[in-house]
């Protein structure tokens, strides 16, 4: 059955898969005998080198190890962060690719759900700035243990620890210097989230 996960699969394998579409939220789809791999980090088209990290009823999870076959699309990371924190998924993709990934996503929900035929939904509207062009954040503070120190950020990717972070590449460059401050002069310690932001 497609929806059974194949009796040779388990967490730790590695593979070459294809990927074959992208999910909504980023993640890249790749499957294995029909079973479908989601691959954070990867581009349709792309063949990669992945590891198997969970495995469940109806899906498995892997973390990319390698692109053994580049998309065209793919572009260098602006940020020094990419892929360690989460609050960016497509900075590996070009953002024109972008733009057709997002577009064609809300076609099949409006296709899928709303029974829509793909064409009512309109162009995309490109953002004029793809950087520097969000005028909140929200910084959180957490003890590291291991560097025995807070450290000021936003969540991983991979779980709910904060990485520590100096700037952000979406955020007005006004709230990166605030974000400095911060980190100069700390809050309290009870206070475990501070929100910086910009007027309009």
């Amino acid at each position: 059955m497609e929806d059974s996960v194949p009796n040779h699969l388990n967490a730790g394998d590695r593979l070459e898969i294809e990927i074959i579409d992208m999910a909504f939220g980023g993640e890249g789809v790749g499957k294995l005998d029909g079973f479908v791999i989601f691959v954070p980090f990867v581009i349709t088209g792309e063949v990669a080198l992945v590891e198997i990290t969970e495995c469940k009823k109806d899906f498995a999870r892997a973390k990319l190890l390698q692109i053994l076959n580049p998309s065209s699309d793919r572009v260098d990371p602006k940020c020094q962060y990419f892929g360690e924190c989460g609050g960016c998924q497509y900075q590996h993709i070009d953002y024109k690719a972008q733009q057709h990934i997002k577009l064609e996503q809300v076609r099949n929900l409006f296709q899928r759900i709303g029974g829509f035929k793909p064409e009512v939904v309109g162009d995309l509207i490109p953002c004029p700035m793809p950087f520097s062009y969000r005028n909140r954040i929200m910084i959180r503070r957490q003890w590291d243990k291991y560097q025995k120190k807070a450290v000021y950020g936003f969540l991983r990717a991979q779980d709910r620890l904060v990485i520590d972070l100096e700037r952000c590449e979406i955020a007005e460059e006004a709230l990166n210097e605030q974000l400095l401050e911060v980190r100069k002069n700390p809050p309290p310690r009870n206070m475990q989230k501070v929100v910086l932001r910009m007027m309009p």
